[in-house]
This record gives structure tokens, C-alpha cells and sequence, in this order.
């Protein structure tokens, strides 16, 4: 199971915890659903995602950003992207970064 499809699974609950709560006596509680909320949250983060370029400050340095606006600079070989000194995750956000040239 992907992290994508375990985000779907968790929405689905916390849809039927609605619906249940909506229909019977027996209640999900507010933490059930602060829980249910924290692990799309932390899963959502685990979801790879494309920094964007934003421009070349050097022939060795170009600026990315993050989704959630954090700049990110990764240094490269003249010419030539080399992901080994990019961050895996934004600093700031903590979402998880694909460098992958693939769409």
C-alpha cells in the first residue's frame, strides 16, 4: 500500500466515523478524530514532492522551493544537477522531496 492510497483509506474512515456518529448513540470522541487527522497529516508530509525551481544563483547553485515556500539551495556539478547534495526533506515543512527528473 502506497502512502497515497493509505491517506485515501484514512479519509474513508473518518468519513464513516461521521456517519456513525451521525446515526448512533455509541460516539467516536474528539481525539478519535484529532488521531485520524494527525496520520493523513503525517502521511500526507511522506508523499513525495516536487521542489520548484525557481532560478540559477551560480553555475554551481540553483534555488528551489518547496510547496510551502521554504527556498531551498542545492549546489551542483557546472552544467549538471547532481541530487546527492539535495535535501530529502524541506527544513521547514518536512514534506518529502523528489528530485527525479520523471513526471
Amino acid at each position: 500500500m502506497t502512502e497515497r492510497e493509505a491517506v485515501e483509506k484514512l479519509k474513508n474512515m473518518r468519513l464513516f466515523m461521521q456517519l456513525e456518529d451521525n446515526k448512533n448513540e455509541c460516539k467516536f470522541t474528539e481525539d478519535d478524530y484529532k488521531a485520524n487527522e494527525m496520520a493523513i497529516q503525517a502521511l500526507e508530509k511522506q508523499i513525495p514532492m516536487k521542489p520548484i525551481f525557481n532560478h540559477n544563483l551560480s553555475d554551481t547553485l540553483s534555488l528551489f522551493h518547496c510547496e510551502c515556500g521554504n527556498a531551498i539551495k542545492v549546489s551542483h556539478d557546472i552544467g549538471i544537477m547532481n541530487n546527492n547534495n539535495a535535501p530529502n526533506y524541506c527544513s521547514k515543512c518536512g514534506c518529502r522531496l523528489d528530485w527525479s527528473d520523471e513526471e
